[in-house]
């Protein structure tokens, strides 16, 4: 009987395992990234160069199929990672890869439990990953498209109505109807002229080992805030229990690369428009909009086979010690 209790208990453990982060991660590491200017195109050639499917998609999960793109990022969060991910068929078949950040709130001046990092000869300063709008968690997240057909979403900071009219309407509820999910964004996540969606990123717990996840509620600073994080337990229970307590991931974009912000007189000289390594994350992942955008597609495509579309992060040393800058182009 003790015998029988063993092999059930090593068949369970055989069942539940996990897939396992790529055994050969130098093959998704590129011989450089150029930061000052969008890198798809060249890092997206070197990967393909090295040949063959990247293996990420449709990977036996929690008794589900499921898809992961694959972020890895330095330790040194001065300096930029990449995302790789893998479209299967149609117009936009093929791997692909990006410039990502994951370096969460950032200062100029030091601050205890922050670590220091150079940007071409300046010295920043970032938020560990165990405070609120950190470093990015090594770890595994579920995705989504945040888009007003599944998502009732409430804008931050606001919008005005006669700039934002784009914007507005791609967060419109369609049809006035509930939705199963929630989020908020910022209006700068999105460009005009632009198809790409921020994407929510949802700590899954099944498929982590750690850090422990917790709850925790932020204060509501007022009735604004109370009524969004009414929204969200309403519809997510625990939306707010998190690694380390920190919750609200989303992959996401900005408008650094937009005329509008490269012709304003009062960014001028600003890192951002130089250099992509300078753009705060926010405890988020940033990309560019052009590789944003076929992130979504990944995602959809993924979706519409039934899979679960996962972000796996990992933090190796590999990326450290790749050449960056615009040096490279």
């Amino acid at each position: 009987m003790k015998r029988l209790t063993v092999l059930l208990l090593l068949a369970a453990g055989c069942a539940g395992r996990l897939p396992a982060p790529p055994r050969d991660l130098a093959r998704f590491v590129p011989a450089g990234i150029d930061t000052s200017a969008p890198a798809m195109d060249a890092l997206t050639a070197g990967l393909r160069a090295r040949g063959g499917g990247l293996g990420l998609n449709g990977l036996d999960g929690r008794g589900e199929k499921v898809s992961r793109a694959l972020v890895l990022l330095p330790h040194d969060r001065a300096r930029a990672g990449v995302i790789s991910f893998e479209i299967e068929s149609g117009a936009y078949a093929g791997a692909y890869q990006c410039e990502a950040l994951g370096r969460g709130d950032t200062a100029r001046e030091p601050h205890e439990g922050w670590a220091a990092g150079l940007i071409g000869g300046a010295t920043i300063y970032y938020a560990p990953q165990d405070r609120t709008d950190g470093a990015t968690i090594p770890g595994v997240y579920a995705l989504r498209n945040i888009r007003p057909d599944q998502y009732e979403i409430a804008v931050l900071g606001g919008a005005d109505p006669a700039t934002e009219a784009e914007f507005l309407a791609k967060v419109k509820n369609p049809d006035g109807q509930p939705k199963p999910f929630f989020s908020a964004v910022y209006r700068h996540w999105y460009n005009k002229g632009s198809d790409a969606v921020p994407v929510d990123l949802v700590w899954e717990p099944a498929y982590n080992k750690g850090p422990r996840v917790i709850e925790r509620r932020p204060e509501s600073s007022s009735p604004e805030a109370a009524a969004r994080q009414a929204a969200q337990l309403a519809h997510n229970p625990r939306y707010y229990h998190g690694p380390y307590g920190r919750t609200g991931f989303a992959v996401h974009t900005d408008r650094w690369e937009s005329d509008e912000r490269r012709l304003d007189p009062r960014n001028a000289g600003r890192g951002e428009l130089e250099d992509f390594r300078w753009r705060d994350t926010s405890g988020c992942v940033k990309l560019r909009p052009g590789c944003l955008l076929m992130l979504n597609r990944f995602i959809d495509e993924q979706t519409s086979l039934g899979r679960r579309p996962q972000l796996q992060v990992i933090e190796t040393p590999l990326m450290d010690a790749v050449p960056q800058g615009a040096f490279l182009r």
